[in-house]
């Protein structure tokens, strides 16, 4: 095959656990091109990406919305004469785009909403993690997912996900790093508090109080998050013990994977930035409420440690609420501090 791509336009975390996928993609079609199909949003982060012959943008909120913008990034999309299109997404609007964009062959889950606009379907296991379901894509093509991980060498470089900074961005990285206040003579920890879903946010109070006692520790406590994140981080400030750096609404996505991949842990809800750190290989601790890590979404490619209540209710839902179903929240409002600093201590190696 000389062209194939990849479609994985849903959330930030489920494009980074599609990576190894698309690189194992590369791996067995070395001389092919492989493009990744993605949110605009999130591209910026996957541009430097070896196995990426180009990132392409689904502008579905925008540019792209509606039976007109699908059907304009359809002709592009057919303009490039796709082999193969390979689509881990479970959504009908992806699987409508491939089928008009007229790529022979397409391959997806059985369970997707578009799988009517597949040539061929594969199984998805949900008791799997979602790396592991993404990669099981390729038995569509006779290739055994254990196989397709393998180099060349015979070396296998694991079904981890990884990302890769630019450039030019690391070269700069002391000065910017010195821009946001972040210290070059002690370590730093971050704190991601923020989420799309409300019932996946740990309390500003249990961040605060983490961070306060990693800072008592030695650890200079930084606050992580988008532009959505900011009314929160400030909460998770104003209670801390010690004044923390707020990078809240600061930094691009490649600035906030450059400051993970220094930290020395990163405290996140289930998240995108849970699953960036991991593929940077910065420790995580991770905090689940109204979903758990059986969904297949748990934190995977770096030291981690998975803080959670076990409760009968628990998960609620694939994704989260906006509040909690059963009007208590349990899952996060029992969930102490002093699990979290726990997690993060054994992760840091301190007594």
């Amino acid at each position: 095959m000389n062209r194939i791509l990849v479609a994985q336009t849903a959330y930030l975390g489920d494009v980074v656990l599609a990576q190894p996928l698309w690189a194992a993609v590369k791996r067995r079609w070395p001389e092919a091109e492989v493009d990744v199909l993605m949110q605009p949003q999130w591209s910026p982060l996957f541009g430097a990406d070896p196995a990426i012959h180009e990132v392409l943008v689904f502008d579905k909120r925008g540019r792209d919305r509606g039976v007109a913008g699908l059907r304009r990034l359809a002709r592009q999309l057919r303009d490039r004469e796709y082999d193969a299109a390979i689509c881990p997404h479970p959504s009908f609007r992806s699987g409508l785009l491939l089928r008009l964009a007229g790529i022979p062959r397409r391959v997806g889950f059985a369970d997707s909403a578009g799988r009517v606009f597949h040539t061929q379907t594969v199984a998805r296991d949900r008791t799997r993690h979602e790396v592991d379901r993404a990669l099981s894509l390729l038995a569509a093509f006779e290739i055994a997912p254990g196989k397709a991980l393998l180099q060349k060498d015979g070396d296998a470089p694991g079904r981890e996900p990884r990302l890769f900074l630019d450039e030019a961005l690391v070269a700069s990285a002391t000065l910017r790093l010195a821009d946001w206040g972040l210290p070059a003579d002690r370590p730093f920890v971050c704190a991601h508090p923020g989420s799309v879903w409300a019932t996946k946010r740990w309390l500003p109070e249990g961040f605060a109080e983490a961070l306060s006692d990693l800072a008592d520790r030695g650890f200079a406590p930084v606050i992580l998050g988008g532009a959505a994140d900011v009314e929160i981080a400030n909460l998770v400030q104003d209670r801390c013990r010690t004044l923390p750096i707020n990078l809240a609404g600061r930094l691009s996505l490649p600035e906030l994977a450059l400051v993970l991949s220094r930290a020395a842990v990163l405290l996140t809800n289930d998240s995108g930035p849970m699953h960036i750190a991991g593929a940077l290989g910065a420790p995580v601790v991770a905090i689940f409420g109204s979903t758990t890590p059986a969904l297949g979404y748990g934190p995977v490619g770096s030291p981690s440690r998975v803080v959670e209540i076990e409760l009968q209710c628990r998960p609620c839902g694939p994704h989260g609420w906006n509040k909690c179903p059963l009007g208590h929240f349990h899952c996060m409002t029992a969930l102490h501090a002093a699990d979290v600093v726990a997690a993060a201590r054994g992760l840091l190696h301190l007594s």
